[in-house]
């Protein structure tokens, strides 16, 4: 069983699982989750489209993969079988919908996105992404495990100045989501990416420091 971070928002406990998407060993790591948590509502770093998109699944679905996508993939191989869309997050929605869970979407929704992502890449950056596309394309990410496989690959992809502010933006994005989810609930389970889960973490402990440095600050006022 792949460890969690545990972190406490009053009364609510925020599970959080990392999981490398794309491997189909990760329903069990997802299950084994659900069995030792016992939430009572599930949150996925997926937008409300990309859960509704996994919920309605055409039976002839074939994914479209960026070039991105296949490259990771590619190398994820090496690990074990590989499937789209993630099943992480397939086992995580219907393991939830199953057991009458709500379904928490904590990342950015499309049109928020969309409007980031033309803030934050400008045409050169997008051209320079495209060449070094295809130069890691070339490249072996050598790797004794998936987990420093996935996060390697991110390295590479996403240190460029306009891909690294997205990501930046999804963390805050996401961590202030599972804040806010979890104050309406008890015991949360959060899937999230293994390429995000400690900057997520460490948002989020950093904004519950805060929280309570404000509130000793006021009752010493």
């Amino acid at each position: 069983m792949r460890d969690m971070k545990r972190l406490s928002n009053g009364d609510s406990t925020i599970h959080i699982l990392p999981v490398i998407r794309g491997l189909k060993s990760e329903i069990g790591v997802v299950i084994d989750a659900f069995a030792k948590v016992d939430p009572d509502a599930v949150a996925v770093s997926l937008s409300k489209e990309e859960i509704d998109g996994i919920r309605n699944l055409p039976e002839d679905y074939e994914p479209e993969l960026s070039r991105y996508d296949e490259i990771y993939i590619q190398g994820l191989r090496r690990y074990g079988e590989v499937a789209a869309p993630p099943p992480c997050y397939v086992a995580a929605i219907e393991t939830a919908d199953s057991e009458g869970l709500p379904v928490i979407p904590i990342d950015i929704d499309e049109a928020s996105y969309t409007e980031l992502y033309c803030a934050s890449v400008s045409g050169t950056a997008l051209f320079r992404n495209s060449t070094r596309t295809w130069y890691l394309s070339k490249r072996q990410f050598a790797a004794d495990t998936p987990e420093e496989y996935v996060l390697r690959v991110d390295r590479a992809f996403n240190n460029m100045g306009g891909f690294k502010l997205i990501e930046k933006e999804r963390v805050s994005w996401m961590s202030a989501e599972l804040l806010r989810a979890s104050k309406m609930t008890n015991r949360l389970l959060a899937i999230v990416e293994y390429e995000r889960q400690q900057e997520v973490v460490g948002t989020i402990e950093k904004k519950l420091t805060e929280a309570r440095t404000d509130e000793d600050r006021n009752e010493d006022d």
